[in-house]
């Protein structure tokens, strides 16, 4: 394609070099000293970092309490950064879940000719069923294991989002595992590497970029599935968990406007964050992995936290020196 040039892997240590390049180098396209980032991002940052271990903490919490199928909502403002924090727990819970869950079942399906024949077909079949037709069985069936704690309503819940955000982030590994080309596995093969670390430096690095942008489509529609798990209800009995979703519920019962648009605002606050602090930068950071070199025409994707991280990074390098 005109306007792109592509690398020549046909050397295998020109190939090894590429795609893991030394720190400090700079390829076509960026620039050496990313620029400063100022002391408000260094904060935001922060602050991030301790509502996400809050709503951890809280959510562990949560567990441990005697279970109650009625929950009572507090539809006041103050309430509602709480139970944000509670959904972004139950969201990144399920999210790592899920990409444990590929890495393995990946790998497996990628190196086995006997495993992927039966592996492959049957993520089929679980990506064609719809979610929602076994919520009210998962659901109940958790309560039963768990009958005295929230145990049993916050595994449900984590794994109904699980259930939405898998498939496509399997497939995407999958795929990239065999598409690893053969020259990058004979460089693994010259410099002797073990299984653990070709399946680190070789297998994972080609597979993250397609990995990182799977990721923020299934947490994208993993969103749908929090709000709708946290608002279960069956008959007459209540399953409501704390969060996003149960606050809309309850808004929408009572014909809350007010709180109503609180809750749009605090998703789209929420969705957001994320989106800048997390996929965004690591969307930047998995350009470094791609197999062809970007032309100097060509925009690549940037992120002030991603360079505020080199910053930091060649702050210490510096000083080390």
């Amino acid at each position: 394609m005109l306007g792109r040039r592509r690398t020549s892997t046909h050397n295998p240590r020109v190939a090894l070099q590429f795609l893991f390049p030394t720190r400090g180098s700079a390829r076509d396209g960026e620039t050496a000293s990313p620029p400063r980032a100022g002391l408000a991002v260094d904060l935001l940052i922060a602050c991030v970092l301790f509502a996400l271990i809050a709503g951890v903490v809280s959510l562990a919490q949560r567990w441990r309490a005697p279970i109650r199928e009625a929950v009572t909502i507090n539809l006041s403002p103050r309430a509602l950064p709480g139970y944000t924090l509670l959904s972004l727990s139950r969201g990144f819970a399920a999210y790592l879940l899920s990409l444990v869950f590929t890495l393995v079942y990946g790998t497996v399906a990628a190196h086995s000719r006997r495993a992927e024949k039966v592996m492959i077909p049957l993520l089929d079949i679980g990506q064609g069923i719809p979610v929602l037709g076994f919520l009210p069985g998962l659901v109940l069936g958790m309560v039963a294991l768990f009958p005295h704690t929230n145990v049993g309503l916050e595994l449900a819940c984590i794994l109904m989002i699980f259930t939405g955000q898998v498939w496509n982030m399997v497939f995407s590994f999958y795929g990239s595992l065999r598409g690893v080309p053969n020259e990058l596995r004979e460089v693994s093969r010259i410099h002797r590497f073990g299984w653990s670390k070709t399946f680190r430096t070789v297998e994972v690095s080609a597979a993250v970029i397609g990995l990182v942008w799977n990721s923020m489509m299934s947490m994208a529609g993993g969103w749908f599935f929090l709000t709708v798990n946290e608002a279960f209800t069956l008959g007459d009995h209540d399953f409501r968990l704390p969060g996003v979703g149960s606050y809309m519920a309850v808004a929408i019962e009572k014909g809350d406007r007010r709180a109503m648009a609180w809750a749009i605002v605090a998703m789209a606050l929420m969705i957001l964050a994320v989106d800048q602090l997390l996929w965004k930068p690591l969307v930047a950071w998995s350009q470094r992995f791609r197999l062809e070199e970007i032309s100097s025409g060509e925009r690549r994707m940037r992120s002030r936290t991603h360079d505020f991280g080199l910053s930091l990074d060649a702050r210490s390098s510096r000083r080390k020196r």
